[in-house]
């Protein structure tokens, strides 16, 4: 019988993945109101998971997450199409992490993504990037036996 995953296991396989990638800078979780107040003093590229929802049916618990690509273009170049382009491919590039990377090996549990939106000019006009949906799946015994009592 598979064991649970937990919320913190989720997040740092999510933390893991983003550690791995040579272009984000850092990985951070937590509800929205943290990701706007951490967003500054930030290293970029940045990715935040944002904690959605969490249902269990038929011994499979669905986490929903949104899950924030972003950076912050350089002063220089002016052209936010490539900050736009590479917040997008680090997104998929987790998601091949999930899929084929270490964790499709060592992990019961699948990653995948419904939906996928551009981010503009968040934070007073200085972030660009993506936020996708992304549903991780794992097995979930609901069992009595392991309840806590006195």
């Amino acid at each position: 019988m598979a064991q649970n995953v937990t919320y913190a296991q989720i997040v740092n396989a999510f933390q893991q993945a983003c550690d791995a990638h040579l272009q984000i800078a850092s990985f951070d979780s937590g509800t929205i109101d943290y990701l706007d107040a951490s967003a500054q003093n930030r290293r970029y590229p940045f990715v935040f998971l944002r904690p959605l929802s969490s249902v269990v049916i038929d011994r499979i618990k669905t986490t929903n997450f949104e899950l924030y690509s972003l950076d912050v273009p350089k002063v220089s170049a002016g052209n936010n199409l490539d900050v736009v382009s590479n917040t997008e491919t680090y997104i998929y590039d987790l998601m091949a992490w999930f899929d084929f990377g270490p964790a499709s090996r060592s992990q019961s549990w699948g990653v995948t993504m419904t939906n996928n939106a551009p981010v503009n000019e968040a934070f007073q006009d200085r972030v660009f990037g993506w936020v996708a949906n992304i549903n991780v799946t794992t097995p979930f015994n609901l069992d009595y036996c392991n309840y806590p009592q006195v």
